[in-house]
């Protein structure tokens, strides 16, 4: 394929001593010259835009393409060049200076797409699944990121092979016999990894979020890009794989603040004053919310709920702070009602049953 481009005093520089030569070696300078002070501004100019924004997504992206870019433009003066001072000229065989661009171009676009690629993996794990530690990044993930690398370096080769005139039937059939074979292999893998990233981006929990799913509860302690790692209260830790959780209901007790409402239920003896229960249940909660610091105070309420059987049900609530305190809060406040009942001398009964004897 031939491009007619003109250059500006083209014959002036063809009658330069050294001909042609002199005419390609001043235009690829020129144009090498050109394209780099164009790239330096437009670079500088978007480094000053990503850097007002808070992802680093937009700078891993941005370095990239300042790696490959200078590649980029000279291939580019270099074709211009040849097409200007050369035109219609022929490489090798049928091929001229177009398909050569055409090929170098796709081999850099190759390794570009492919550091593309690798920069959002990055930073998938890295600002979106945050670590208590930094870790360099040859430790987040290498077996997925060197996949995918590995994956559109070999579309691009197709791309070349094709171009340079063979046929690439029975490569593009292999690659995907053997795409499906490695897609079902990894099926489970996948899911649990788009699981991860379904989790890190829509943000149903985070570390150190108290959550319940089914019959599993625990604090979230760390996300991976594969399985989700939970402490129990009773301290063991349960392994989760991603794609669980992502497909499932589940309760976030730190959403969306950390403050949990509970409620308990106590009964007292019928002969005792409904009022004066009341006002005594309040007045222990507020004194056991001072004494733990884990209740809000705003939140308490008591009232009279309900006649039973053999006594009167009194229900109270309030908010403690966060979810996996609740039980220690109840401790301290079963113990402090205990004493606040037995100190008033507030009974609380148990069943009892009465048998009458009908004399004949």
């Amino acid at each position: 394929m031939t491009f007619a481009i003109t250059i500006p005093y083209m014959d002036s520089l063809i009658a330069l001593p050294g001909g042609q030569i002199t005419a390609f070696i001043a235009i690829l300078v020129i144009l090498a010259l050109a394209f780099e002070i164009i790239l330096s501004i437009l670079l500088k100019i978007l480094g000053f835009i990503v850097g007002k924004t808070k992802t680093t997504l937009d700078d891993r992206v941005l370095k990239v393409l300042g790696a490959y870019l200078p590649a980029i433009s000279i291939v580019t003066s270099l074709w211009i060049s040849l097409e200007a001072v050369y035109p219609g000229m022929v490489i090798s065989g049928n091929m001229g200076e177009f398909d050569i661009y055409v090929i170098a171009m796709l081999a850099i676009g190759g390794f570009l797409i492919s550091s593309l690629a690798d920069a959002v993996l990055l930073w998938y794990g890295v600002e979106l699944r945050p670590r208590k530690k930094p870790v360099r990044d040859a430790e987040i993930f290498p077996f997925v990121r060197n996949v995918v690398k590995i994956a559109i370096i070999i579309v691009f080769i197709v791309f070349i092979l094709q171009r340079l005139g063979f046929d690439t039937t029975a490569i593009i059939t292999g690659l995907g016999i053997g795409g499906l074979a490695v897609a079902l292999a990894l099926q489970d893998t996948l899911a649990n990894f788009f699981g991860g990233v379904h989790i890190l981006v829509d943000k149903p929990f985070k570390e150190e979020d108290y959550i319940k799913m089914d019959a599993l509860e625990g604090t979230v302690k760390q996300i991976g890009w594969r399985t989700t790692r939970l402490l129990t209260p009773s301290g063991n830790e349960i392994i989760v794989p991603n794609s669980k959780l992502a497909g499932s209901a589940l309760e976030n007790y730190s959403s969306p603040n950390e403050l949990s409402g509970v409620t308990y239920t106590v009964g007292v003896d019928y002969k005792e004053d409904m009022d004066s229960v009341e006002k005594l249940i309040t007045e222990t909660l507020h004194k056991t919310a001072k004494k733990t610091g884990m209740i809000d105070e705003t939140s308490i309420w008591v009232r009279f709920d309900s006649f039973g059987d053999y006594s009167l049900n009194f229900k109270f609530g309030y908010f403690v702070k966060g979810y996996i305190h609740r039980f220690a809060v109840l401790k301290e406040m079963n113990r402090e009602l205990f004493y606040a009942f037995k100190k008033n001398k507030v009974n609380i009964p148990f069943p009892v049953r009465v048998i009458y004897n009908e004399k004949k």
